[in-house]
């Protein structure tokens, strides 16, 4: 069985018109799937449902043999802003999962420490959001995220914001991240090179099904000189070229 099971799920917001439809999908334990599709095609929809964020109308989700009915410590979510509180510490936003839930003690900003340390920020735990970049601010969502040790990590286009080299940087770090600790990632995101080098699986959304499924079968750790090379750069064209299509089949209908 799948670590992540997503069965003829649909969702609608108090309408006849269902915002996501019939969506199938399977996520094998340590995996990074990625969802991509143009703005409006219910990626965001698909993710909070999967994160018990939301009921979806029809179908059910279950993550590691357990059904979704709520959210959980064990879903991380990093939304499209770091949405860190300003008047906090870079540590104590990442501890801030665990003090709602009164889970504070000297082993868990230890752990806390830790993480920081991962995402490259060991020296920065005192320092406050308005303090940092942009990048890095990206990097203490994702820290928050991973503080409680989650099962799967949900992310909804986390680094949109950030220019092209630091977005590139977050990417191979969060790879290596995942990869090192065996996370299991859902990832949305509008652009397809992001995606294949992320992925081992890319799933294209389009009128809130999914409509196409792209193994991605490149080794993994993978080094940036990867998206320079022939194979990179034919799998990018053909996703393109198969939203291209779809979109102007919506078009034409």
């Amino acid at each position: 069985m799948n670590f992540v099971s997503i069965r003829d799920v649909s969702f609608a917001y108090k309408t006849d018109h269902a915002v996501i439809k019939d969506i199938n999908w399977e996520i094998p334990k340590g995996e990074f799937h990625s969802l991509i599709g143009r703005s409006g095609c219910g990626k965001t929809t698909l993710l909070k449902v999967v994160a018990g964020l939301l009921t979806p109308t029809v179908g059910k989700i279950s993550i590691s043999n357990t059904y979704v009915s709520k959210p959980s410590l064990q879903t991380g979510f990093v939304f499209q802003a770091p949405t860190l509180l300003e008047w906090l510490s870079v540590l104590d936003n990442i501890l801030l999962p665990l003090r709602i839930n009164h889970e504070i003690n000297s082993e868990r900003i230890e752990l806390g420490l830790e993480i920081l340390s991962a995402v490259g920020l060991k020296d920065f735990s005192r320092h406050y959001p308005s303090e940092l970049s942009g990048g890095q601010q990206s990097r203490v969502a994702i820290a928050r995220a991973l503080i409680t040790k989650p099962v799967l990590l949900l992310m909804d286009e986390p680094f949109a914001a950030l220019d092209a080299m630091t977005r590139e940087e977050l990417q191979i770090d969060l790879l290596n991240l995942c990869y090192r600790r065996g996370t299991t990632v859902l990832f949305i995101t509008h652009d397809i090179a992001e995606a294949v080098y992320l992925s081992d699986n890319i799933a294209l959304m389009h009128d809130g099904s999914i409509q196409k499924n792209f193994s991605i079968n490149i080794a993994k750790p993978r080094g940036d000189k990867i998206r320079y090379q022939p194979e990179f750069n034919a799998l990018c064209s053909n996703i393109h070229q198969t939203m291209q299509t779809f979109h102007s089949q919506n078009e034409i209908g």
